[in-house]
């Protein structure tokens, strides 16, 4: 592997989000885990990531209150990649025009180490 990123895993699930974690953490990947839209947006005021991973439906709201905090926040913008349940968000959906990608659970955990490995500098 390149360069270990710096992630920023927003997923309400515990046990989904326990499983990414372990998955990227092993990997070599440093991973800060929340579990709202509220937390995403404070770490990303407060601290550099390489990489977001964004549940779209989050305990307090819409995960895409996350991707508006960061296209109005002034500096690096890493790229989202949205995890979504609701069926498949195809190209043309505005919310797929906002991230780098969009992930459709369920995935496998190969799936999304596969598509981490894309954004690794």
């Amino acid at each position: 592997m390149k360069d270990p990123m710096r992630i920023l895993l927003a997923e309400d699930e515990r046990t989904i989000s326990r499983l990414i974690k372990q998955v990227l953490t092993n990997a070599g990947h440093e991973v800060v885990g929340v579990q709202s839209a509220s937390e995403a947006v404070d770490h990303l005021e407060q601290s550099a990531f390489d990489l977001v991973l964004l549940d779209l439906n989050l305990a307090d709201g819409d995960g895409m209150r996350v991707v508006t905090a960061l296209e109005n926040h002034v500096g690096p913008k890493p790229p989202v990649v949205l995890m979504t349940g609701e069926g498949s968000i195809g190209a043309d959906d505005p919310r797929a025009q906002r991230v780098a990608r969009v992930l459709a659970k369920p995935f496998e955990l190969d799936e999304l180490e596969a598509l981490v490995r894309l954004f690794v500098a």
